[in-house]
Order: C-alpha cells, then structure tokens, then sequence
C-alpha cells in the first residue's frame, strides 16, 4: 500500500477522497468532493533584452567579399558610436569601378538607341518615298502601254505586215518590167539573164519573209501584246504590296526602335540605380555601437546563446563573413531586461491571467523579481506556447541568456468541484468522468472550469459525493 499511497499523494493534497482495493493492481476510485484550486504554475526562464541591437550586414546591392578588418571583443564593454565590426573596403572599391563601367555602358546603349530613332525615321522616309515612287512608275508605265506602247505594238505588227506584202509586190512589179525592158533593148544575153535571175531571187526572198511575217504577225496579238500587258498590270500589283509591305515594316521598326529606347533607358535606370546602392552601401562595411553596451558574439534566441568558440574565432581580423547573419549582439547598458518562458498548453490560461509574477534568478535564488505577462503566443513551438514577461525593476546583475524560476500565480478558487486531472477523457466526442459502483463503469459528460495541471474545476455534470475513477479509460 505504500506505493499506491505515493501515487495518490498529489490527489490527496488537493482534497479529493480516494479509495482503492486491497491490493496494487486495483482501480483507484475517488470521491467528488469541494475544494480548493491553487491556479500558479512554475516554469523555467531566461532573461533577454528588448533593446539589443543585432550586429549585421545588411546591403541592398553589393554582394561581394567581406574580410575583417576590426571587430570588438566577446564581452567587451563599448562606449556609443565604437566600431562594432569593419570590413576591408577595397574589395566593394572594385564593384563601384565595374558598376560604373556598367552604367556607362547601359549609357552608351541608351544613346545609340535614341540616335537609331533618328536616323531611322529619316531613313523610314527614303524607303516610303522609294516604294510611292516605284508604284507610282508602275502605274504610269501601264497607263502609256495602255494608251501608247500597246497600240503601237499592234499598228507595227500590222505596218511590218503590210511592207512585207508590198515588197512582194514591188519584187513582182520590178521582174516584169526587166522582162519587158530586156525583150526591147538589144542586150546581150549574159548581162539580161543577170539582172533577172538576181530580180527574180529578190522576188523569192520577199515571198518567203512574207510568209515569215503572216506567221510571226499572228505572235503579236495573241501573245507578245497579252503578256507585256500582263507585265505592266503585275508591275503594278508587285508595287502596291511592296508599299504595303514597307509601311507596314516601317511602323514595325518604329515600334522595335522606340521600345529599344524604353529598354534600354530601364536598363540605364536600373544601372543607376544599383550603382547608387552600391556606393551607399560602402557607409555600411564599418558597424557601430548605438549605445552604450555589452558585446557578445552571436544572437540570442529564444534566452539563449549562439555563441561558440568557432563563431569567436571566425570574428578574428583577416577572416571571411557573411552578410545577413548575425555576427554580434550589443546590449544596451540602459536596456531593460524580460524573461520568455514556454508554457505547456494546460497551463495557458493560468499564464494568460497571471495576477503576479516572480522570478528568481538561479545565480541569486534568494532575489525575487516582479513583472508581468506581456504576451502569451497563441501559436506553439513544439508543443509549447512562448510567453515574454516584463520585469519591474532592472538589476545590473542579470545579462541576457542567463536563466532562473517563475513563478505565475493566476489567484485561488474556492470551494469549487474538484477531480484529478487523470479522470478526464473523451468518450465519442465528449468530455467525461466514469462514475463506478464497483461492478459497472458509467461515462458521464462535465463541464471543465479551470485547472492547475493536477485537477479540474466541473462546473456542470457531478454535484459531488459521487465515486468516479482517477484514471479515465482509455478507448
């Protein structure tokens, strides 16, 4: 019965009657009964400063090496405006020479473009004027085949027609009149048979070129005419699409060259831009103290330190950092301290409603310190709920990540229905405590008040006196 009574011990404390059967393994039963509820929990703690001022490198451009060249010792007590940390300059030197290279390059570019403006829209108007003029040459050559060059081709086909047909004639003419001429005159034979055989030759050579011409002049009409026409008309199609064409590709390139210009301005703006963060971010290789203050490396979080001997000795002049990393942490001399304490969930509205607070320090268990509850987190941190509470008064004594004992007293209620905290349990969806007459178990649903961790406040559901199992079943 001993270990079952040591069990049992906490139950007791709060005045709740217990029973239990003869041997070890028999259920516990208690009876309801009034009570008293103590509502205080004691959490452990670690002192932290609101005011401490995070010690690193924060660049809106630069991006490149950053070599220790001075940086304050771990603990070291600093007066406000002392160099906290600096770094070697000349490699950010060597990024505003190249950024500026840059910016003058993206200048360049930006001046091409606005001068291609320019020379492109004058250039613009030479090819309009090019391609107006060539549809304008086209229409006219249509026009004078139409009224001129057509015609004309079609009277001297009919023209080289006719003579062809009035030499034969003349050849004929000619021939008969030599005959004619020779039968009077006394020629002699050779000189007459000479000037007729070359008269009756001309005669045959006129014959034939005239039946090359009937052939030939028949080309003209149906085909040398229709396709010269067909040219001229084609000409003139080809031109329009061609002017078409060049007003079409000449808006295009307008549009490509004064969105080259946007471009190249933004990129112009953008080179500036950066350039101006660049230098400005040289005024912040050097960090300084804004107060005041204790130094120690690394961040505190959460009450605790980061510091270890490997972030000491890569603080050491010459070695390389990071930005956007905490490197070192300035406590301010005048800054006022709180603890952060991480609540377990059945204990958050005991912290939420703190009346009073006290903190004792593990390096001095004898002071107490007074404060307040500034916040309880709604979210949890693996499983616990973290809460900051403000002190009363400072104490010299007390740095950052240093711990000690809290205790959050939330007032008592009395006189109030108690059951342990064990002999609540769910039962389908409930919230129940068994009833037991030692042979049948029987879930009946509360209402929970407030608790402590050890018991429950039923403010509905039991009116006391009933016996009820410690140790809810568990389903």
């Amino acid at each position: 019965m001993k270990r079952l009574s040591a069990v049992l011990a906490p139950v007791v404390a709060l005045g709740i009657a217990l029973h239990a059967a003869s041997d070890d393994t028999a259920r516990q039963t208690a009876v309801v009964a009034k009570g008293d509820l103590s509502l205080a929990v004691e959490l452990e703690g670690a002192f932290e400063s609101a005011d401490s001022f995070e010690a690193k490198y924060r660049f809106d451009s630069y991006s490149g090496d950053l070599q220790i060249v001075q940086a304050a010792a771990h603990g070291a007590q600093v007066k406000k405006g002392a160099v906290l940390l600096k770094c070697d300059p000349a490699p950010w030197r060597k990024a505003v020479a190249a950024a500026e290279n840059e910016f003058r390059g993206a200048e360049a570019a930006l001046k091409a473009a606005e001068e291609a403006v320019q020379y492109g829209d004058r250039q613009d108007a030479l090819s309009l004027k090019g391609s107006e003029d060539a549809l304008r040459d086209a229409e006219k050559s249509l026009q004078w085949f139409n009224e001129m060059d057509g015609p004309h081709m079609l009277k001297m086909n009919d023209l080289w027609m006719k003579n062809s047909e009035d030499n034969v004639k003349d050849q004929e003419e000619e021939l008969k009149q030599l005959e004619d001429m020779y039968k009077s005159e006394e020629l002699t034979t050779e000189t007459a048979d000479i000037v007729r055989n070359r008269a009756r030759r001309s005669l045959e050579n006129a014959k034939t070129y005239l039946e090359m011409r009937r052939k030939e002049s028949k080309k003209t009409p149906d085909w040398e005419h229709p396709r010269a026409k067909e040219r001229a008309e084609q000409a003139v199609e080809a031109a329009k699409i061609q002017l078409a064409s060049t007003k079409s590709g000449l808006v295009n390139a307008k549009v490509q060259r004064e969105t080259s210009v946007v471009r190249a301005r933004m990129e112009r703006d953008r080179q500036a831009d950066a350039l101006s963060k660049l230098k400005a971010d040289g005024d912040r290789l050097t960090i300084t103290a804004p107060a005041d203050g204790q130094v120690f490396v690394g961040q505190c979080m959460a009450g605790n330190w980061t510091t270890t001997d490997d972030l000491i000795r890569a603080l050491r002049v010459g070695e390389k950092i990071a930005a956007n990393q905490v490197h070192l942490t300035l406590v301010p001399s005048s800054g006022a301290l709180s603890i952060r304490v991480s609540v377990p969930e059945d204990k958050v509205s005991i912290a939420s409603g703190a009346r009073t607070t006290l903190a004792a320090p593990l390096s001095n268990p004898a002071t107490r310190l007074g404060g307040k509850v500034r916040s309880v987190s709604p979210i949890p941190i693996g499983g616990l709920f973290p809460a900051v509470i403000d002190l009363d008064r400072a104490d010299p004594s007390l740095v950052p990540g240093m711990k000690c004992r809290v205790t959050l007293q939330g007032g008592d209620l009395k006189d109030v229905l108690l059951v342990p905290a064990t002999a609540v349990g769910s039962n389908n969806g409930r919230t129940c405590v068994w009833t037991t007459d030692g042979k049948t178990d029987t879930a009946v649903e509360v209402a929970l008040g407030a608790t402590n961790g050890q018991a429950w406040e039923i403010r509905s559901g039991l009116k006391g006196g009933e016996t009820i199992l410690v140790n809810a079943p568990k389903k």
